[in-house]
């Protein structure tokens, strides 16, 4: 259950209108924000003069961008996640010895998921996961792992809130088809995202949870589907991932006790 205003402050809503917009353009002049937002220019450049007085957008050649304080807000959030400062090393000695190209590290916030980080162990591939991006947890590797551990109701509520869009034809868009793998998720172990997400992709993902046993995040490993559909790789790539999350629980769970 989210926090509704009641009576929602419509300044810091067409704000957000704004950002967001400069956020889909990359950088726009008055005129074209003010049109994408339907506000008067007037009132459009407003907002955008106090933007770039506050710091969070900067105008160059004529036209409006977001500035990098963005940025600066966002790694400072993420650095008070204490199972960011754990996992990290980890990830990343993931990513190094893996045959995966990515690999990445979730939790979960109103519902959707968060990557905290995401490290690439070839460039030959591009894939459009970056720090700071929200997704559905159910086209999601380590996302539908985190779900399998949830008690039912989180889920049905969780599905009520953001359902279960398609991004691609082997999206999991039936409830009872989901709540079905996520019982084989239990059993197995770890979970697999098949081009669910982006076609031509696989991903392994696995839970991080505390010693009670409440869900903290999770990690997955991508790859191209050719090579991730591979016997010996997908084994040994479930050996490393559950590896490397045990270590991270074993220090949350020491961090926790020492305290």
């Amino acid at each position: 259950m989210t926090d509704e205003a009641n009576r929602p402050i419509k300044a810091l809503l067409t704000m957000d209108d704004i950002v967001g917009a400069l956020d889909e353009t990359g950088g726009a002049g008055v005129t074209e924000l003010a049109e994408r937002v339907d506000r008067p220019r007037s009132v459009v450049h407003d907002y955008l003069s106090t933007l770039v007085q506050l710091g969070y957008v900067r105008k160059e050649a004529g036209k409006y961008r977001l500035s990098l304080r963005f940025l600066e807000l966002g790694g400072r959030v993420r650095e008070r996640i204490r199972l960011y400062e754990l996992a990290r090393p980890q990830v990343w000695e993931l990513a190094a010895e893996s045959s995966s190209e990515l690999v990445t590290l979730i939790v979960e916030e109103d519902g959707l998921g968060v990557c905290l980080d995401a490290v690439r162990s070839s460039q030959s591939i591009t894939y459009d996961v970056i720090p700071g991006m929200y997704f559905h947890l159910h086209c999601s590797g380590a996302g539908k792992a985190m779900l399998a551990h949830y008690p039912r109701e989180r889920v049905e509520d969780i599905v009520d809130r953001h359902g279960l869009p398609a991004r691609t034809e082997n999206t999991i868009t039936d409830r009872e088809a989901l709540f079905a793998e996520l019982a084989d998720i239990r059993e197995d172990g770890v979970s697999f995202e098949r081009e669910e997400y982006k076609r031509g992709m696989i991903t392994m993902g696995a839970p991080i949870t505390d010693s009670d046993g409440a869900v903290l995040g999770g990690i997955s490993v991508s790859g191209p589907a050719h090579r991730m559909r591979e016997p010996e790789i997908e084994a040994t790539l479930s050996d490393q991932l559950l590896s490397a999350i045990n270590i991270v629980e074993l220090n949350y769970s020491a961090g926790r006790d020492a305290r």
